[in-house]
């Protein structure tokens, strides 16, 4: 069993940063029922790949949940979120403020029908000042959180970090913010609501850099490929690819040195010390350039290894998908789906000496599970299939006759 087992969410969601957040909580055990509009999550349509009508981008962090398909907008819709919301130990949103309360799910609205539920509200900017009203998505973010102003080369234009970082940052801290509030709530009996931002996010992945700018009062500018506090430790052009390595400390540089074949470097004046490497770090950047570009990558990594210098290889996705590591460390699950056939998905990377962490299934299809979660609730195939037709709910299993059959109904999809 996973360590959430048991516990129950309700996702009404779009796009990553919340349904990132649900997939990690599915990983450790928990239920997790997805609410989506007739036309689904706006991320079913969004991406570069897709297969008979399904979004690869969707499918990559979706996994383990339970789709069902409402109109919101309508008295019974809403009272079928209220009927799923009434039962959860958790809700997720990540809407622009004040639209779950103008659809009748926000959080004073259920917390009137579940007074313990933990309810997570992500936003862009927060909901109390001038920027609340306006949207905002993970590029945006990155660059008004000012991560795209430290990344880049020295003296190039502003970068956009290559993964959605404002996204999954927020995403983890929501994570553990939903699983201390589970734990606050067995110690007091109540449940709380739960705010997160992606600014805010931001901001604390400036870490280190906001430590430069509070002691020198200056901006940090983009270092490329190089640490800003440290040298050497960057990215070297080997014979035939790249390779990350460097020296954490003063001790640490004698042993680089040594290790490269070049201890002459660790007596030149301009280099004995971390201070001086930084003073003179373009200089010291060539001889090492030159140094590191006379072997292949391979034969790099066996003399650092030897020596415990660090270093790895940087890797392309396919590099790394094929490596012994991370087949060793089980990251990436095949799952079957229905439209995609075997498909590999990333699980989380927690492991408990107990508990169990696992990929519970695939992602859901648009309503895959309204029929099954709408009888749960206590509707009957008459019922069901008559919401269906008044575009009320969307199954991708439809009902006729009181029968259940397979195909698309209702809204959404045709």
């Amino acid at each position: 069993m996973g360590p959430l087992s048991g516990i129950k969410v309700v996702e009404i969601a779009h796009w990553l940063v919340a349904p990132y957040c649900t997939n990690m909580l599915s990983d450790l055990g928990a239920e997790v029922i997805k609410i989506e509009p007739l036309s689904g999550d706006q991320v079913r349509s969004s991406g570069s790949y897709f297969k008979d009508g399904e979004s690869y981008l969707f499918a990559a962090y979706n996994h383990g949940k339970r789709s069902i398909s409402l109109n919101l907008k309508d008295p019974e819709g809403l009272i079928i979120a209220h009927d799923l919301c009434r039962t959860a130990d958790v809700i997720v949103e990540n809407y622009r403020p004040g639209t779950c309360d103008k659809l009748g799910v926000g959080y004073e609205q259920i917390k009137e029908i579940n007074p313990n539920v933990i309810y997570c509200s992500i936003s862009a900017f927060g909901e109390t000042q001038g920027y609340a009203h306006l949207p905002g998505m993970d590029p945006i973010l990155q660059g008004m959180g000012a991560v795209m102003s430290v990344t880049g080369e020295a003296g190039g234009d502003p970068l956009l970090v290559g993964v959605p970082v404002a996204d999954t940052s927020t995403a983890y801290l929501a994570f553990g913010a939903i699983c201390a509030a589970l734990l606050e709530r067995e110690r007091s009996g109540t449940g709380q609501r739960v705010l997160l931002n992606l600014i805010d996010s931001m901001v604390f992945n400036l870490s280190t850099r906001f430590g430069q700018y509070t002691a020198s009062g200056q901006s940090p500018l983009p270092m490329g490929n190089q640490h800003a506090e440290v040298v050497p430790y960057q990215a070297f052009p080997t014979k035939d690819g790249w390779l990350m390595a460097g020296a954490q400390s003063d001790q640490a540089w004698l042993v680089f040195c040594k290790a490269i074949g070049s201890p002459e470097l660790a007596e030149h004046e301009d280099f004995q010390s971390n201070q001086l490497r930084l003073k003179n770090r373009e200089r010291l950047s060539e001889q090492l350039n030159l140094i590191f570009s006379n072997k292949t990558t391979k034969e790099w990594c066996s003399i650092l290894s030897e020596n415990s210098v660090l270093h790895g290889p940087i890797w392309n996705v396919e590099q790394l998908v094929d490596s012994d590591l991370i087949r060793d460390h089980h990251m990436i699950v095949n799952v079957e789906h229905p439209v995609f056939g075997t498909l590999p998905v990333l699980r989380t990377p927690i492991r408990y000496s107990q508990s169990e962490v696992e990929v519970q299934s695939p992602p859901p299809l648009l309503g895959e599970h309204t029929v099954d979660i709408l009888q749960q609730l206590g509707y009957g195939y008459d019922v069901i299939e008559k919401l269906t037709k008044n575009k009320i709910v969307y199954a991708h299993t439809a009902i006729h006759a009181g029968h259940r059959v397979s195909g698309l109904t209702g809204g959404g999809k045709p």
